[in-house]
């Protein structure tokens, strides 16, 4: 198609030339400077192309099963049929027949905000992420980007498929694969009937559970909280295309960007002093009985700077409104739990556990 436009144009060119019996420097230049503008249109048109037409894979069956609604301690999905998806990768993923999910690898707390794991068309990709974060049998970076694989190739809309790979990749289950030489006895018996045996080093692949973050603490859940809500409303605004606000400017939502991002705020919500981390949480957003559903964008449609939002401290309340972003200093640990809707979300928590979601 390129050299197909490059002939034209020098067709175009030499009619030019014939009539106005330019220069041949002057028409050299134009020669060079109309293939730069036919080489970077195609380049456009070639990447929008692709953008366009971006795959994430496809469920290579139906899901089929039924709900065990009284299974303790949360209700489950019985899958009656194997389940697989294959990932823009090409890569397999199975989940078999006669497997029992229950949304384990959301964290509860965050159901009333980012959704129950079994909501509309996010089941498809729960039922595969809920099953290979149960086995473990690859990476937790892998099943959590397979997750957001899975919603997007449902229809889920890209901001919210963000969000809840972000999610995952911060409150959820976190594990690695690591390789190890073990030893193993090895006998044999030899034709004298005298067992002979030898340790033997093999190779193998094991997994290394992290421990999972501690969000029974009400002053880290309730950051937390903020946090996820911050997020959502910035990929909300921004139409997926911003994924948070820290100190130093805004977060592009690439996937490798969304993942660093997600692996750096596990780190600091793994310690108590979370709450004496000021600039490192950024952006934050209070929550009062939210939740997907509900999520609004940020005030005028604009994302704020960090630099221009208030700070949470005891004059907060002074102008405080729902919707109103803020950001912690040294005195904010102080005023945190009155600003987030503990109850709200332990209710709806409730709701869930009980099958009514």
């Amino acid at each position: 198609m390129l050299n197909s436009l490059i002939l034209l144009g020098n067709s175009f060119l030499k009619c030019i030339y014939d009539r106005r019996r330019l220069d041949r420097v002057e028409i050299y230049r134009i020669k060079v400077y109309f293939r730069k503008f036919l080489i970077i249109g195609c380049l456009f048109l070639a990447s929008d192309s692709a953008h366009s037409a971006e795959y994430f894979g496809r469920f290579l069956d139906q899901l089929k099963g039924i709900f065990i609604t009284d299974a303790k301690p949360r209700p489950e999905f019985k899958i009656d049929e194997d389940f697989r998806f294959e990932d823009p990768n090409g890569i397999l993923w199975l989940t078999p027949k006669g497997t029992q999910v229950d949304g384990a690898s959301i964290p509860k707390f965050f159901w009333s905000i980012i959704g129950g794991p079994f909501e509309g068309a996010y089941i498809k990709a729960s039922v595969i992420h809920d099953h290979y974060c149960e086995t473990k049998e690859r990476t937790a970076h892998d099943t959590h980007r397979n997750f957001y694989y899975g919603m997007r190739a449902s229809g889920v809309s890209e901001w919210k498929s963000i969000l809840m790979h972000w999610a995952v990749s911060t409150f959820g289950p976190s594990w690695r694969l690591e390789r190890r030489v073990i030893m193993s006895q090895t006998c044999t018996d030899n034709a004298n009937n005298i067992i002979s045996c030898e340790m033997v080093p093999k190779m193998e692949m094991v997994t290394v559970s992290e421990p999972a973050l501690d969000l029974t603490n009400p002053d880290i859940l309730a950051l937390a909280i903020s946090k996820t809500n911050a997020v959502a409303r910035t990929l909300l605004t921004s139409d997926g295309q911003v994924l948070d606000v820290s100190s130093a400017g805004q977060v592009s939502a690439t996937l490798a960007s969304i993942e660093s991002n997600a692996a750096n705020y596990r780190e600091l919500f793994k310690s108590e002093d979370v709450v004496y981390e000021t600039e490192k949480l950024g952006l934050l957003s209070q929550t009062e009985r939210t939740s997907l559903a509900s999520i609004q964008p940020w005030n005028g449609n604009r994302i704020p700077s960090y630099d221009e939002v208030k700070v949470l401290n005891a004059k907060f309340n002074e102008y405080k409104s729902k919707d109103m972003p803020f950001k912690l200093d040294s005195e904010s640990h102080t005023v945190i739990m009155e600003h987030i809707d503990l109850e709200a979300i332990e209710f709806e928590t409730r709701m869930q556990k009980s099958g009514q979601f």
